[in-house]
């Protein structure tokens, strides 16, 4: 199959989980490297999926990739491609498609129980998930859904988590992270925790039981959404959304 156009933003936000899903099955992927200047395609024929990654900054920078990666996004929502988005990547699909994106009264950042939304959409892309489980968030900014989207799961300190449209899907938790990448964040970027508060666990919470917390993510709720993205991606056949 043609492989997962994946948009990296920084080089130690990587693609994590995501990557080693893809690799178990067979699926090929390419990264397009923003931080190294690579350019944005804008065709999507070529590929299978696109999946965007996060980022430190705001999708309402002034960075000419910015408005490169939404246009790409409204020309494969148009014709429903199917798309994944982790964090900033959730930020930028829900605001090319017509949603905002803001900050928080508080940032987020730390494992949080998630509860899965009571709609068809949520069960039936969540439908392998507990209806509650633990996830790892970091972000400051927080979505509305775009119209036509559904919410998948919520948060006690953000209520719009993750949602899904057409053959798309996108959290603002970092389902992708591995505990060797969460190491890693928190010595280049950790001082962006304090002062640690109700939203925001401090260091040493973080990394309690790190490795098992990824391993349980992924299995009970990573490599479920995947493997409904997966299962769309491989059925996908090029149309015009239904609106």
């Amino acid at each position: 199959m043609k492989p997962i156009r994946i948009f990296r933003h920084e080089d130690w936000i990587q693609s994590g989980r995501l990557e080693e899903y893809l690799a178990a099955h067979d699926v090929p992927c390419e990264l397009v490297c923003i931080e190294r200047g690579d350019g944005v395609p804008q065709q999507i024929d070529d590929v299978s999926g696109l999946a965007f990654l996060g980022g430190t900054m705001s999708v309402n920078d002034d960075y000419p990739w910015l408005a490169e990666e939404m246009a790409l996004i409204r020309t494969a929502a148009a014709k429903d491609f199917p798309m994944l988005g982790h964090c900033m990547g959730s930020q930028l699909i829900a605001k090319a498609l017509g949603g905002a994106v803001a900050p928080m009264p508080a940032k987020e950042i730390g494992w949080y129980a998630v509860q899965k939304a009571d709609n068809p959409v949520a069960k039936e892309w969540l439908q392998a998930a507990p209806d509650r489980f633990d996830i790892f968030i970091w972000h400051h900014d927080a979505f509305s859904l775009p119209p036509g989207a559904a919410p998948l799961y919520s948060s006690e300190y953000c209520p719009d988590q993750a949602y899904a449209l057409g053959n798309s899907v996108a959290t603002v938790a970092h389902a992708e992270v591995t505990a060797a990448m969460l190491e890693e964040w928190l010595r280049l970027y950790g001082y962006d925790i304090a002062p640690p508060s109700d939203s925001v666990q401090p260091i040493e919470q973080i990394r309690e039981r790190l490795a098992e917390r990824c391993a349980t993510m992924h299995r009970q709720f990573t490599d479920r959404l995947y493997d409904a993205w997966l299962e769309r991606v491989r059925a996908y056949t090029p149309g015009e959304r239904v609106a």
